[in-house]
């Protein structure tokens, strides 16, 4: 893999098969990959593997389930922030175990953020206590997730297989 000029140029269909092998089940061998995909090698997997690694452009790592973990209610924030305290409010934002992502974002907002709490007390205590009262928050609007369809590009087991478009014949 000969890294050239941006990102997106060395990633190539071999990488791209690879990573969505490894979005699916990141404990893969590169002997499984290569078994599964049947036109490279082991070693080739494996290289290609260690050079995404090393150039960080994938990150092999456990997502916890919140469910799992008794975190039921899920919440996407909308944060207003003062000017010119976006960065302020993100650092303070990312120190918390029940921020689970966090974005800059553009337009009438400033973050984005989804949130997993026990219950919808704790989500109430979350902004009221919290997030409410952290210096540059001007205003947060909150969004409960009903249900989940896709994460991180893997569909959940809310979204039935073989519905989409693509799942329609031709005719």
């Amino acid at each position: 893999m000969a890294f050239r000029g941006s990102k997106s140029e060395v990633i190539d269909d071999l990488d791209r098969e690879i990573i969505r092998y490894l979005s699916e089940d990141g404990r893969l061998s590169a002997a499984e990959i290569a078994g599964r995909m049947g036109g490279a090698s082991e070693r080739t997997i494996r290289n290609r593997i260690a050079a995404l690694l090393q150039a960080k452009m994938i990150v092999i790592g456990a997502i916890p389930d919140p469910v799992a973990l008794g975190r039921d209610v899920q919440v996407e924030l909308i944060i207003e922030v003062e000017p010119g305290r976006s960065e302020e409010v993100a650092i303070l934002l990312a120190e918390y175990d029940e921020i689970g992502y966090l974005a800059a974002t553009s337009g009438s907002s400033n973050l984005s953020a989804s949130l997993f709490v026990t219950d919808h007390a704790a989500l109430l205590e979350f902004i009221d206590q919290e997030l409410g009262k952290l210096p540059g928050v001007s205003r947060v609007t909150s969004l409960v997730v009903l249900r989940l369809y896709k994460v991180f590009g893997t569909r959940t087991t809310a979204l039935p297989r073989g519905t989409g478009p693509s799942a329609k014949k031709k005719g």
